[in-house]
């Protein structure tokens, strides 16, 4: 897509493209981390027995919740300034951080997950995220 951009000439895309990658690339990231933690679930599952593979599942995606808090917070303002995109970005980690507080306490202390499993599959999913950033050409 090309766009007049006055004395600049021709701009290569739109700024909403951007932001249509952006979008995508957090997508990519949760499915991956999703992905991860069913993974390792299963894993768990088929060694340790269902309460070890729930607390992995359970790990995992409390990382792609949070991944998905952050991705959607992040991209709220669309084009904006640089101060604009700054609080967001700071906003998005804030809330992610507090979800994950909030998340793991209730999952250890309220629902008594096996914590060795459930941390397990926080650490899976954290690679899905890391994954996820790879862009492939």
């Amino acid at each position: 897509m090309q766009i007049e951009g006055g004395a600049a000439g021709t701009v290569p895309f739109a700024m909403t493209e951007v932001q249509r990658r952006g979008k995508r690339v957090v997508v990519r990231v949760v499915l991956l981390q999703a992905g991860c933690a069913a993974l390792v679930a299963s894993v768990f599952l088929v060694f340790k027995g269902s309460s070890a593979g729930l607390a992995a599942l359970v790990g995992g995606l409390i990382v792609a919740a949070g991944s998905a808090v952050f991705g959607w917070r992040m991209f709220k303002p669309g084009i904006a300034g640089g101060a604009t995109l700054t609080s967001a970005m700071y906003a998005g980690v804030l809330l992610k951080w507090l979800w994950f507080a909030i998340a793991l306490y209730l999952a250890i202390a309220l629902l008594k997950l096996d914590a060795a499993p459930l941390l397990i599959g926080v650490v899976a999913a954290q690679l899905g995220y890391w994954v996820g950033l790879v862009r492939l050409k």
